[in-house]
């Protein structure tokens, strides 16, 4: 059922969270192979820079030089020069544009694949633990969020910085008198941005949590739909989306009351430096130190000083959000590699199937020992069954052999090489394992009996497919091996499923060969198909088969019996029966 994620954020918790100098430091490295086109961009950049300062200065030139004088062929000369700035303001704005969204989607479009990375190859024991929707939003809301960075607040950023620098140049040059009044807000200014500065980060990070709570909170949800249609819980579930939503709204309008304070504050300024102009530069005026062309000129630049101050603080709210996006994938993008990502990704080593735990102690929590001392001896093409009461250590030991968990105590070894020293890459395409919940990939039979990979021929899809007992049913399918699963195989039967799983490992030619409870929720009918296909596939490959149906592993070599996380029996089907202990009564239990 979905949980109520009341003020819980799954993330790690915000202390400590690195400085903003180290995620921009991590967001600019990504530009490093675009320089060229950065480059282009900010000579454009400083191009629509002139065109845009060099308005109010020909204004005051219409003014003070040709309308003062009558100067009709200068006027027209002056209005002409002043449209071509307006065409050429209009056209650069365009090719900067263009460049820096260029840039920016495709720097994000490798920041993307590497969050999709980092993902994929973390640590199963820490991935587990993650809700799927928060991952979700790790590619896709928090990745979009700092393509704005990008493709919005650099374009903003570089360019306004530019227009307010050129802007105080000019001013100076015109008139340092009238301009330094005019600067006399500019302190103010400085202050309210960083109160801004303060309070917009919390709103902003505030937002991404909450993005990521309600999209968990969606994902279970639709995940566990028939459960909750099942046990009519729609108004509960309403009532818990109703908190999630809730608090999303309120980081939502948090966020939007910062801004809303802030934009009036910079109006403020903006008319008090207004008033100081036209105070200071009508009493210039009318002293005879200043012409009127010039108060007009500074008039005009500081209301330019100042659209780039309210075009800053909108786009602040884009750079926060970036920010706070980046520091959620902040770990994703600084490290060098992922946890579990193969450094040898040869394929070519060969093992026959020896497996030795020797002394292995695990425990999910410390001290809460799940396994405790298992020592096993498995030859190589050994048919082996392991049973137990459930919680007894079965399925944590296919864990420890694929290395999803690291034992605390002990070692475990593959044909004598301690499996630490394998690549993970080459260990798990040598133990095939067919799960109890069998997961089917979008996509045709074939495609997930392949398990997509293009160097695994038709040929081998159909013995594969027929030593699992897939064929018979699938060619009776309209379009045979190409027939389409479904969502996570929902056009097919559970049995099925199941089947087409075993096929999928036998397709990849694995040396050991496991399968975790595959048999628990199927048919008999098709578990006399399961249990052929392991007669056939455990000629040729060592086999472990975890059950509850004891029917599924008589026929094994040795049956190892765990009962909390120690192996209590081991023997063939006849040998435990006669010792009449846990076995016995399992099997009798049934």
């Amino acid at each position: 059922m979905p949980m109520i994620y009341r003020g819980r954020d799954y993330d790690v918790a915000e202390k400590n969270r690195p400085l903003d100098s180290k995620v921009l430091r991590i967001m600019w490295s990504f530009s490093h192979d675009f320089r060229g086109l950065m480059a282009v961009a900010v000579f454009v950049m400083l191009l629509g820079a002139v065109a845009e300062l060099s308005r109010p200065y020909l204004l005051k030139i219409a003014i003070d030089e040709q309308i003062a004088v009558g100067d009709a062929d200068g006027l027209i000369r002056t209005a002409t020069i002043y449209g071509w700035t307006i065409i050429a303001s209009i056209v650069l704005s365009f090719a900067e544009n263009i460049i820096l969204q260029h840039i920016g989607q495709r720097i994000i479009h490798n920041v993307r694949q590497k969050v999709f990375r980092y993902i994929m190859y973390q640590r199963y024991a820490d991935l587990e633990m993650q809700p799927v929707g928060r991952m979700v939003t790790r590619v896709t809301n928090d990745t979009d969020a700092i393509r704005d960075l990008y493709t919005d607040v650099l374009v903003a950023f570089a360019s306004d910085f530019l227009v307010l620098l050129g802007i105080i140049v000019v001013m100076l040059y015109i008139n340092w008198r009238l301009a330094l009044i005019s600067f006399l807000v500019m302190p103010l200014m400085f202050l309210i941005t960083m109160l801004y500065q303060k309070y917009a980060r919390l709103a902003y990070r505030a937002v991404r949590e909450k993005t990521a709570n309600v999209n968990t909170f969606l994902q279970e949800s639709m995940t566990g739909v028939a459960i909750i249609k099942a046990f009519s819980r729609f108004q509960r579930s309403e009532e818990e989306f109703h908190i999630v939503s809730k608090e999303y709204l309120a980081a939502g309008l948090r966020e939007m009351r910062t801004f809303a304070v802030f934009r009036p504050l910079v109006d403020v300024i903006y008319m008090l430096a207004v008033v100081i102009v036209l105070w200071h530069g009508g009493w210039q005026v009318q002293a005879g130190d200043v012409e009127i062309g010039v108060v007009i000129a500074f008039l005009r630049y500081v209301e330019k000083f100042f659209w780039p101050i309210k075009d800053l603080a909108e786009k602040y709210n884009l750079l926060q959000s970036a920010l706070a996006a980046a520091e959620r994938v902040y770990d994703m993008l600084a490290a060098e590699r992922p946890p579990e990502e193969p450094l040898n990704k040869s394929l070519d080593c060969e093992f026959l199937g020896h497996i030795q735990f020797k002394d292995v102690w695990f425990a999910y929590e410390e001290e809460n020992w799940v396994l405790q001392g298992v020592s096993l001896d498995i030859s190589a093409g050994q048919f082996i069954g392991i049973v137990g009461l459930s919680g007894s250590g079965k399925t944590t030991l296919i864990g420890l052999l694929l290395r999803f968990y690291e034992p605390q105590k002990g070692d475990i070894f593959l044909d004598g090489v301690n499996i630490r020293e394998i690549p993970l890459e080459t260990l798990r395409r040598k133990i095939g394992v067919v799960f109890q919940d069998v997961h089917l990939f979008k996509g045709t039979i074939a495609e997930n009996i392949s398990m997509f990979d293009e160097t695994i021929t038709h040929d081998v899809i159909l013995a594969a497919g027929k030593t699992a007992n897939v064929h018979d049913f699938v060619m009776k399918l309209s379009h045979g091996y190409d027939t389409s699963v479904g969502y996570r195989g929902s056009m097919l039967s559970a049995g099925q499923r199941q089947l087409v799983s075993l096929a999928r490992v036998l397709a990849c030619r694995s040396n050991v060969l496991v399968l975790d409870e595959a048999t628990s929720s199927i048919d008999s009918e098709t578990e006399v198909l399961v249990q052929d296909a392991l007669d056939k596939a455990g000629r040729e490959r060592t086999m472990l088969v975890i059950a509850h149906r004891l029917s599924t592993i008589q026929k094994a070599g040795k049956i190892i019996v765990l009962h909390q996380g120690k192996i209590v029996e081991q023997g063939t089907h006849e040998e435990l029966l006669l010792h009449r202990g846990l076995y016995y009564r399992l099997y009798h239990s049934q």
